[in-house]
């Protein structure tokens, strides 16, 4: 079961690998503080609410930041995944996205063959116009909340906090969230 907790330092997100591996993601919202390996050791283990953890493997970090693909081929070669779509784990959506490509391409490639088709490179050049919009809108919306959280953070989250209490009340707007983060915009 994959959970996010969202904490003061910022937002830690525990995403299974397998039945014995789990991912976790710390995104840290300030740069004045510095965690070791036993720090950050210390913070899984107080959010974490399912797992059972044995060990831990060395953490790495790096700078987040959206990237996305001006191009999803050249020539005979196309970029997939994270190639094509680089967004920060706050919603856990990257790989929803990777998911959702895949489908499309999929789609693509069975057309083709229904139609007796030849399965050849311009199928990369269908596949970006069918994908590549959708992708950047749905990046740049989960890139804005990652900056307003950011941002939120600054002013001790009283912002956050007072629009999830508004924003929690109304059931169309939890329906669209809730369709969106499953299914992004097709």
């Amino acid at each position: 079961k994959a959970f996010q907790v969202f904490t003061k330092l910022g937002p830690i997100a525990f995403l299974p690998i397998s039945g014995n591996q789990t991912s976790i993601v710390f995104s840290k919202n300030t740069k004045n503080i510095f965690l070791n390996q036993k720090k950050l050791e210390e913070l899984v283990k107080k959010y974490n609410q399912d797992y059972k953890i044995k060990n831990f493997s060395k953490f790495e970090k790096f700078k987040l930041n959206l990237s996305i693909a001006r191009n999803y081929y050249h020539k005979e070669v196309m970029i997939f995944g994270d190639g094509l779509h680089k967004i920060h784990p706050l919603a856990g959506q990257g790989f929803n996205m990777t998911l959702r490509d895949i489908k499309t391409l999929s789609k693509i490639i069975n057309n083709r063959i229904d139609l007796g088709l030849e399965l050849d490179y311009s199928i990369y050049e269908e596949f970006e116009q069918n994908t590549k919009h959708f992708n950047l809108f749905f990046a740049s919306g989960v890139d804005f909340i990652y900056e307003f959280f950011k941002f939120d953070s600054k002013f001790k989250n009283k912002y956050v906090t007072e629009l999830f209490k508004f924003l929690g009340k109304n059931k169309t707007f939890k329906s669209f969230f809730s369709n969106y983060a499953d299914k992004g915009l097709m």
